[in-house]
C-alpha cells in the first residue's frame, strides 16, 4: 500500500457508543468504550473510492448497537487536521467483534462533534 508516501495518517481516535443492550444501559459510555477496540486498515482499490476497513472488538458482556466512529485525520506531526464521525450500523456481539468499511474522510473535511 502506499501508506507511507501518504503525507496524512489516518486514525480511529475513539469510539463513542449511543445505544446498548439490556443492563448495559446502566453504565457510562466510558466504561463502555474502555471495553471496546479497534483495527483498521486503508483499502486503495481502483475500482472504489478509498475506504477504512476493519473490526470493532468488544471485551464486555453485553452486544452493543449503534456505534459511531471518531475518525482524525493527522499531519506528518501528528496534530488533528480533520475529525469525522462516521455511524457503523452494526450490532457487536458480547465478547466478540463486528466488520465495519467507511468512505476515507477527504483532508479536508471537518465535523465538529465529540
Amino acid at each position: 500500500m502506499r501508506l507511507r508516501a501518504m503525507v496524512v495518517e489516518l486514525g480511529v481516535a475513539g469510539l463513542i457508543v449511543l445505544a446498548l443492550a439490556g443492563v448495559a444501559a446502566a453504565q457510562t459510555q466510558a466504561e463502555v468504550a474502555s471495553q471496546l477496540r479497534v483495527e483498521w486498515q486503508l483499502v486503495d482499490e481502483a475500482c472504489c473510492p478509498p475506504r477504512l476497513v476493519g473490526h470493532v472488538y468488544n471485551a464486555s458482556t453485553y452486544r452493543i448497537g449503534s456505534v459511531r466512529l471518531r475518525v482524525e485525520t493527522l499531519d506528518a506531526s501528528n496534530q488533528v487536521v480533520a475529525e469525522t464521525l462516521a455511524w457503523i450500523y452494526v450490532n457487536v456481539p458480547a465478547r466478540d467483534r463486528a466488520a465495519f468499511s467507511i468512505r476515507r474522510p477527504s483532508r479536508g473535511a471537518a465535523s465538529t462533534g465529540s
